[in-house]
């Protein structure tokens, strides 16, 4: 097996843009957010396209790719390593740059969409940071809420550097135990079985039991702990891929096919239950067998969309070159500033008077140069700012050579 899989790589990447696509486009469906365009602009085929096209598989994606990238992290370091690692990647910009700069504007727009502030922004400013102590100690006490043990002020999009760092810390005995003797005998006959014609949706099983078991229950917070299992499989999921070839060779062999499910089950058999037979999925709805087949139905949506993902990655992407190189680098402080910025710009975007699709299209070519000029005058060059975006320090450049041969 190669050390390195470009193709994860490139997938990440992806998965990055497409959250930044994600959230431009966050402005104008129904569903609420920090900032919206009139209600009656907004729209339900936004929504629609986007669930179809990005949702059923962007985050799924990132949690696998972590996973995956999580085995090879573990071949080189111990359980203790490992964790402080992901504490230098994940818990150094959520409760530095994250808490103290790129969520106060999101926070602030949040306040004025939902009427709970009427001030400017920089009224507002002294009150998020008088108050940050006691919503830290509010976060830690929800305890219906799995990111919990990485208490928070405002979120925003820094959900995922609060729940991936949970998932991290619960699965590490059991990547450790899949380490071992015994646990590599395990993934070699799970390998096994999805080396066989339709063995690679056996990840379903424990997704569906996931979503049926636990999806039905009212919910009371942002993050459920539905939400944090059914990502504990795909980060699970993404460790135990990296362990062994024959689970790429069978996402390879089952891509096509996944994307006909993808397509078939989603139109056909989503829209079956949702506008013939008028069921609503929306989580907290109750125990039904509507709910049952709903949520078996999803798993195997999102299940596919992801191994179809994959496998494009593993056919045509297992390469690398400079445009890898920059993106692989670039791609946490791509996703820390993203939606900050997305959201600074949309705020006065949406207020014109001119389509949504003209508005989205703004947003997006203003707002992607710019989170990268801001990486690259602000980030990139300097180490202390590198860390605090939970980047390597920069390398120095290797010593010109003496003349005769020497290095200076």
């Amino acid at each position: 097996m190669k050390e390195r899989r470009y193709d994860i790589d490139w997938l990440r990447v992806i998965a990055t843009l497409a959250v930044f696509v994600f959230h431009s486009t966050r402005f104008f469906g129904t569903e609420d957010w920090h900032a919206k365009v009139p209600a009656a602009e907004q729209s339900e085929t936004v929504v629609l396209l986007r669930e179809f096209l990005i949702a059923v598989w962007f985050m799924p994606l990132f949690f696998l790719v972590a996973g995956f990238a999580s085995r090879y992290s573990l071949k080189r370091r111990t359980g203790g390593q490992y964790l402080l690692e992901r504490v230098k990647r994940l818990l150094i910009p959520l409760y530095t740059v994250g808490m103290f700069i790129l969520a106060v504007p999101q926070a602030y727009f949040d306040g004025v969409t939902h009427e709970r502030i009427t001030g400017t922004f920089w009224q507002y400013l002294p009150y998020y940071y008088r108050d940050i102590p006691g919503s830290i100690i509010y976060s830690a006490t929800q305890f219906l809420d799995p990111i919990f043990l990485v208490p928070y002020t405002f979120s925003g999009h820094f959900w995922f550097f609060q729940l991936l760092f949970v998932v991290s810390l619960v699965t590490l005995p059991l990547l450790l135990h899949l380490k071992s003797e015994r646990g590599q005998r395990f993934i070699e006959r799970l390998a096994e079985w999805c080396d066989r014609p339709g063995g690679i949706f056996l990840f379903v099983i424990p997704l569906a039991i996931v979503q049926i078991a636990l999806r039905w229950l009212p919910v009371t917070t942002d993050r459920t702990w539905a939400d944090f299992l059914w990502y504990v499989v795909f980060f699970v999921a993404g460790y135990i891929i990296a362990a062994d070839d024959r689970f790429t060779d069978s996402i390879k062999r089952h891509g096509w096919v996944c994307l006909a499910l993808w397509i078939v089950v989603f139109w056909v058999g989503g829209g079956l239950l949702t506008f013939v037979l008028e069921f609503d999925p929306s989580p907290g709805h109750g125990f039904s067998l509507l709910y049952a087949v709903w949520q078996t139905l999803w798993s195997i949506i999102s299940w596919s969309s992801v191994v179809f993902i994959l496998s494009l990655g593993a056919k045509y992407l297992n390469f690398t070159n400079k445009t890898l190189v920059y993106s692989n680098e670039a791609v946490l402080p791509f996703f820390i500033f993203h939606q900050t910025i997305i959201l600074i710009v949309g705020w006065f975007v949406i207020q014109w008077d001119m389509s949504n699709l003209l508005k989205f299209l703004i947003i997006t070519a203003i707002s992607f140069p710019l989170i990268l000029l801001l990486y690259e005058v602000f980030v990139t060059r300097f180490n202390i700012v590198r860390f605090l975006f939970g980047m390597r320090p920069k390398k120095k450049p290797a010593p010109a050579p003496r003349p005769g041969g020497t290095t200076a």
